[in-house]
């Protein structure tokens, strides 16, 4: 895996000032709007954590009032489109040793690591495999 700038404990958060953070919002196949916020390149794990910003996320008006699978079907999109491109960018993430993605929808930004009780998130995390992004439920569910 790539090191450069990683810090002692072996995560590398790309943020503030990059163009992750500065991206457009992405429309996701539910029509909600998700803006980047950072990602986070966990070496220690093999995982990267890529984190949006959903501002109506926990609204009950929402166009995910109730619907998990919707959700669900947009945070697989965000990893099958964001995390790499191409099928190459896929094969040289896995042959750099990055093994998952942990994708995270927030309702306003929020500093990695920190809890804020009045921020509504939810995660979702997935293997990095031959076809793409792939529910895996070992990461959570030991």
């Amino acid at each position: 895996m790539s090191g450069a700038g990683v810090c002692a404990v072996g995560i590398l958060v790309v943020g503030a000032g990059t163009a992750v953070a500065q991206g457009e919002p992405l429309v996701m196949p539910s029509g909600v709007e998700a803006r980047p916020h950072d990602t986070i390149w966990d070496e220690d794990l093999s995982m990267i954590r890529m984190r949006f910003v959903v501002p109506r996320l926990s609204e009950p008006g929402s166009l995910y009032a109730g619907d998990s699978l919707r959700v669900f079907e947009d945070m697989l999109w965000l990893c099958e489109t964001q995390i790499a491109r191409t099928d190459e960018e896929l094969d040289d993430l896995r042959a750099e040793g990055w093994s998952g993605v942990v994708i995270s929808l927030m309702d306003r930004p929020i500093e990695f690591g920190v809890r804020d009780t009045e921020v509504f998130q939810v995660f979702e995390g997935f293997a990095l495999t031959m076809d793409g992004c792939d529910l895996e439920l070992d990461i959570y569910h030991d």
